[in-house]
């Protein structure tokens, strides 16, 4: 594939996902099986045999290389995330390792290849957990395999350098910002000979017109690298607004060494100002703007963590679809594509450093070594550098649900803190804790993983917690970054009786009703700039046994297959999405009762009023308060009765078989 601007030629990119050679240690037969990428070898971690969760995966392919790429052409491979720990052999040759399963990162194989002929590519991955490797532990599976694209880049001698921690080596910095002009720092990294003077350019483009250009000169020092500072300044410019208006800039960044080598980019941009006050909240471009925020884990049923484009697109759709403005990327970074479409739909980005505890099991996270904080340091560099210039992203996670028993993490996270303001000082650090005291008190703002009612104590007390930041914690900028309940669309009930968050049966009644009183509390609460549900979905998690399922979390508002939207999906969309008209009749899957004498509750975003209509009679009508009504004491025959809820020209329809319990005694 070719990228051109002009008459310049780019640099190629070629995908290589198809025919991979796959073999690891549980398998049974030594025949290694061929596989497409994306690919995992564990997407059901409790299974047995070929789907054994911790192993050692070999995948290997084989590829020409033309012979006139010899002596004028580099060539490099871009991995975007293999799990965990990943070592490159090229022609049988040892090329490098790269530690961490959740950035990309990317090796240089000219000095290896053979021109004009076959190379073999060996990848070695282990997915088992090690105490030098974040993370060591979380409630999320540990997938093996090459679970993201592999591209093969070919550019000439002297390129913008692929070479700084996976990123593509152009970063988009925003100096100023207001209605007349946006003043830009665009920094080009380079790699190529030594002493070579490298032109670079810059265009920006609103669409197909040009807006902006700049041009400047960096030299290529010994070591091989460079870089040039180049100023843009764009008149008049359109910000990036969130769901309302998530306009993107289109950046082409060209180099030339004047004696025929010459590389081009495209780097997608966007222009926005945020910050977030005690009694406002969020602020988006001088506006408060509702972070309504759910957390996404990056696996599905079936797949694990290896997804298509057509996975994500799925994903973000479903949460467009709820009327969601935020998405944390819950745990640890997801594909770049992900982030992409972030950028399209608006939607605003807490994304993860993969420093994480595992709070149902008093696990901590934190391994006092050098060799783990200098692999925190790195994943957190990747994770900036390779998601610089999505306009999404807000917010760097330095940590979630770790713990200060033991060996305390406080120093760590504190040069944690300083290093993502270095790198990214004009974003703001976030973390997810689950404990009192001066963790709190490291990262720009805070969010509680907080499960009242479900884990702990009654639903109740989740206002009496929010209260205190009312009354008492008024230095901290708070949020809820994971709350929730688990629910199993197979159990249902007539009752909002707690269940228990580790027993085998978790009613998707009770889940709604967590929801619905979470949602009244959080309303009263202003003080707090974002909330967080986890999760979007149902998500691996192979040490839980609970919700009767095995290696599945429960709390999701959609199945881990995506096929159904649980009740409190539609709650969430009550009250968040006021685009999309809608009428649902909740409970619709506890379709035997025992009883004549019913309620029925809907959630609609509608203003008017609901009408309610049993087996064709009309019996009752109601105005939506937070997005729900309900009919109590309605009487029902015994046998099959129909349902239908109506606001305007919106409806739904339920039918419920009811037996009276009179005369089954």
């Amino acid at each position: 594939m070719f990228l051109s601007l002009g008459t310049l030629q780019a640099r190629e990119v070629y995908n290589l996902n198809k025919n991979w050679k796959f073999s690891n240690t549980a398998l049974r037969s030594k025949i290694p099986q061929e596989v497409s990428l994306p690919h995992t070898w564990n997407a059901r971690p409790l299974d047995t045999d070929e789907n054994l969760t911790y192993a050692i995966g070999h995948y290997i392919k084989e590829i020409r290389v033309p012979k006139e790429w010899g002596n004028k052409k580099r060539v490099f491979l871009r991995f975007n995330g293999v799990s965990n720990v990943a070592n490159l052999f090229v022609n049988g040759k040892y090329v490098g390792e790269h530690r961490g399963g959740y950035t990309a990162f990317t090796f240089e194989i000219t000095p290896f290849l053979r021109f004009d002929s076959y190379n073999s590519i060996l990848m070695v991955v282990s997915n088992a957990p090690q105490m030098d490797v974040m993370p060591v532990q979380g409630d999320l599976n540990s997938y093996g395999g090459i679970y993201r694209d592999v591209e093969l880049i070919v550019t000439d001698q002297n390129h913008i350098s692929l070479s700084d921690y996976g990123s593509d080596g152009v970063y988009v910095r925003q100096r100023r910002l207001d209605a007349n002009e946006a003043e830009l720092s665009v920094i080009v990294k380079l790699n190529g000979f030594p002493s070579v003077d490298m032109e670079v350019g810059v265009r920006v483009f609103n669409g197909s017109e040009e807006v902006a250009s700049a041009t400047g000169t960096g030299k290529i020092m010994t070591d091989g690298t460079g870089a040039v500072n180049i100023p843009v300044l764009i008149p008049s410019p359109r910000l990036w607004n969130g769901v309302k208006d998530p306009f993107l800039y289109r950046m082409e960044v060209s180099t030339s060494d004047g004696k025929g080598s010459q590389d081009i980019l495209s780097v997608p941009f966007g222009l926005r100002t945020f910050s977030i006050d005690r009694q406002k909240g969020f602020i988006l471009n001088g506006e408060p703007y509702k972070i309504y925020g759910v957390n996404k884990h990056q696996d599905r049923s079936g797949s694990g963590n290896a997804l298509t484009r057509r996975d994500h697109e799925e994903d973000i759709r479903i949460i467009m679809d709820m009327g969601a403005t935020a998405v944390r990327m819950a745990f640890a970074p997801q594909d770049r594509y992900v982030y992409d479409l972030c950028d399209r739909n608006g939607l605003i980005v807490w994304s993860d450093l993969p420093f994480v505890s595992d709070n149902m099991f008093g696990g901590k996270g934190f391994v006092d070594s050098y060799l783990f904080r200098d692999n925190g340091e790195r994943q957190l560099r990747e994770m900036i550098r390779q998601n610089y210039n999505h306009p999404s992203v807000v917010f760097w996670g330095i940590f979630s649900d770790v713990t200060t028993s033991g060996d305390s993490p406080l120093s760590y996270i504190r040069s944690l803190n300083e290093l993502a303001h270095t790198e990214s000082p004009d974003r703001l650090t976030a973390s997810s804790s689950i404990e009192d005291g001066p963790i709190n008190f490291i990262t720009d703002v805070v969010g509680w993983s907080q499960y009242f009612g479900w884990e702990k104590g009654e639903v109740s007390d989740m206002q009496v917690w929010l209260n205190q930041f009312k009354n008492e914690w008024m230095d901290l900028r708070p949020a809820l970054s994971a709350y929730g309940a688990g629910a199993n669309v197979k159990h249902q009930a007539e009752s909002t009786d707690r269940p228990s968050a580790e027993g085998s049966y978790h009613p998707e009644s009770y889940q709604a009703f967590l929801h619905e009183n979470y949602l009244q509390a959080i309303s009263q609460a202003p003080y707090f700039w974002g909330t967080f549900v986890n999760a979007i979905f149902d998500y691996g998690s192979e040490n839980r046994r609970s919700g009767g399922m095995n290696g599945v979390s429960d709390l999701g508002l959609v199945t881990y297959d995506r096929h159904l939207k649980k009740d409190a999906y539609y709650l969430y969309k009550a009250n968040w999405n006021d685009i999309d008209p809608f009428v649902y009749i909740t409970d619709r899957r506890n379709t035997q009762r025992n009883g004549v004498k019913q309620s029925v509750k809907v959630y609609t975003n509608m203003d008017e009023e609901v009408q309610l209509f049993v087996n064709g009679e009309r019996v009752g009508a109601a105005v939506p308060e937070n997005g729900i009504v309900q009919w109590t004491d309605l009487t029902f025959k015994p046998g099959v009765n129909t349902i239908v809820a109506m606001s305007g020209r919106y409806h739904d329809t339920v039918e419920i078989e009811v037996f009276d319990s009179l005369l089954a005694q």
